[in-house]
């Protein structure tokens, strides 16, 4: 099953077929996209024509409505009643009577259930309209009612939705609206009282009954700040938690298209369209559900023909490559089969005449000549490595055999003979170390006798300015270390660290066990360096004329560690020109046990 379908032949057909249906999709996406868009667009556009078409009905109603109120504030015997500059009974008739003959001849008269003028204090009262002589009636006692609608006094439009005050328990809401009362002609004329206009909502919901609203859709009524769900009757509802406008172009520069997310986060489109000047607003909302619904059969249909003609294809690729290249590949794969299980021999049944064949005769010969290539590279790699490491490890005598000879020399130099006794024997005890056996491994007690037998050769050169002070974790002395590690760190931190600031300084030596690893940190107080310059140490790339003794120090000692253990261990410095520098090896940490330890005389 495996080499079926990891076979050429199963990946062309993949290919292909993958080819076939990822173009046919993309080009069916970017067809059901712009279906989409065109389909949001169509919905926008018909709800906006729809709720300007209601919109402009109720428009006509209202500002007739408002005509009325606007009259009742101006009339000259409306106003001279209720400022009680025309009291009496006859007055009062004939105010009555001019006003009921306006409400009458309103075009929204069917709608509108009172209309009230009351003096400002609330003494004098005008009402008429088609719904008062229903709920209770309006009177001194209940006049008192009228100042829930007082909230839209000083503007121009209907200030809101509540439910009638003169009615009883579970009454039907009405919008509403008042304005001012005033005396006299022209400006400052003082306001003498209130006109109140009581609507049912009935004007707003028989505008929509013949609506066309698709299928998850909702029609909203926004006045006063609220919102309420013309569902029949007007019902309150919360504002959407979120509200963003989109870019979607209207034939109305006041229609407002956003994007919402309700309560529970489901999002929808709305289109709102204002009901001219009264501050009434229509909005119908549009769930991504209605733009999709349309397009979910054809995209289903698209998607099976797809599916269908990549089928086909498929067997088609698949008969054809069957025939022309089926057979020899399963030559060829068995053949390198045989080749990784370490079958070299040749094999000429798989050089055909036709381009699989040049590749039949490639494998042979590559199956010819790489078992020779991969032994001649393993054994050259090897030598290589074990001449490069005696080369390193041979590097360690005649370098540190010199210094010790020049150290000698200026001690020789600068006194007679004291101290040479002790000099002469710590050097025969380093040039018997560095001469006797080829272990690239000893104990860290004979790597520290080696160090201390050079510090004794360098106190006497530098008559006794340099300190070394030491610190060893116990239980470490069986651990190994390659040979010759801590004597040139030592070397470099006396005559690069502190030499260079006049020879008098201090050198701490810490060794301690860190879980599996073993750091041995060397640290002077000596100038220090840059970090440019201790990369360079390590690389063995350092710039300048340095000397060959000056030059195979620290990076012998990190490629040595590196080539013995592998390149996660060595060296690595941190300094800071003119305060430290800290050397620390870090090395695997292995024991010996004192049968196999090298003692060091």
């Amino acid at each position: 099953m495996r080499g079926r379908f990891g076979s050429i032949k199963f990946r062309v057909v993949a290919v292909v077929v993958l080819f076939t249906l990822a173009s046919a999709l993309a080009s069916v996406t970017l067809s059901l996209r712009h279906f989409q868009r065109s389909a949001r667009e169509g919905l926008l556009q018909s709800a906006e024509f729809n709720l300007n078409l209601v919109a402009g009905v109720v428009n006509r109603d209202l500002d007739a409505l408002g005509t009325l109120r606007d009259w009742c504030g101006v009339d000259s015997r409306v106003s001279a009643y209720i400022s009680g500059a025309s009291s009496g009974v006859a007055n009062g008739v004939r105010a009555f009577s001019a006003m009921n003959g306006q409400v009458q001849l309103n075009r929204a008269y069917p709608y509108l259930l009172r209309t009230v003028a009351v003096s400002q204090d609330y003494q004098r009262i005008l009402q008429c309209g088609s719904g008062t002589t229903a709920g209770i009636p309006l009177n001194p006692y209940t006049i008192n009612r009228l100042e829930r609608l007082e909230s839209g006094l000083g503007t121009r439009q209907w200030a809101g939705v509540m439910v009638d005050p003169f009615t009883d328990v579970g009454g039907s809401h009405i919008l509403y609206t008042c304005g001012p009362i005033h005396q006299g002609l022209g400006r400052g004329r003082p306001a003498v009282g209130t006109v109140f206009l009581m609507v049912s909502t009935a004007i707003v919901t028989d505008s929509i009954t013949s609506y066309q609203l698709p299928e998850g859709c909702a029609l909203w009524l926004t006045v006063g700040g609220e919102s309420f769900a013309l569902d029949g009757s007007l019902s309150p509802i919360e504002a959407p938690a979120s509200s963003s406008p989109t870019r979607d172009a209207t034939f109305n520069a006041r229609t407002r298209v956003n994007q919402c997310a309700g309560a529970d986060g489901a999002r929808f489109l709305s289109v709102s369209c204002p009901v001219g000047a009264s501050g009434l607003w229509l909005t119908q909302t549009i769930s991504p559900k209605t733009v999709n619904a349309s397009l979910q059969d054809l995209y289903g249909s698209q998607l099976l023909l797809l599916i269908l003609c990549s089928v086909l294809i498929g067997a088609a690729m698949l008969w054809v490559l069957s025939r022309s290249i089926n057979r020899p590949i399963l030559r060829l794969q068995s053949r390198m089969e045989a080749i990784s299980q370490g079958d070299f021999s040749p094999d000429p049944s798989i050089e055909w005449d036709n381009e699989l064949g040049d590749v039949g005769r490639g494998v042979n010969h590559l199956s010819q000549s790489v078992e020779e290539l991969m032994k001649r590279r393993l054994a050259d790699e090897k030598a290589r490595q074990d001449l490069e490491y005696q080369m390193l490890q041979s590097q360690i005598n005649p370098h540190f055999l010199y210094n010790s000879l020049n150290s000698i020399k200026w001690m020789a130099t600068i006194q007679n003979a004291d101290g040479i006794a002790e000099m002469i024997t710590s050097l025969a005890h380093l040039l018997k170390n560095a001469s006797k056996g080829q272990k690239s491994l000893i104990p860290l007690s004979a790597e520290l006798e080696l160090l201390r037998d050079y510090f004794v050769i360098q106190k006497y050169r530098y008559g006794g300015a340099i300190v070394m002070t030491e610190d060893i974790q116990p239980g470490l002395d069986n651990a190994l270390i390659p040979r010759f590690t801590l004597q040139p760190l030592l070397e470099n931190a006396i005559f690069h660290g502190i030499e260079p600031k006049g020879g008098a300084g201090a050198v701490a030596l810490t060794v301690r066990r860190e879980g599996d690893a073993l750091e041995l940190t060397m640290t002077d107080d000596g100038v220090g360096m840059e970090p440019e310059k201790a990369a360079a140490l390590l690389s063995g790339e350092e710039a300048g004329p340095v000397g060959l003794f000056q030059k195979i120090g620290l990076n012998n000692v990190h490629r040595r560690i590196q080539y013995e253990f592998g390149p996660d261990w060595g060296l690595s410095i941190q300094s800071e020109p003119g305060r430290f520098t800290r050397v620390t090896v870090r090395l695997p940490c292995r024991t010996d046990g004192p049968e196999e330890k090298e003692e060091i005389v």
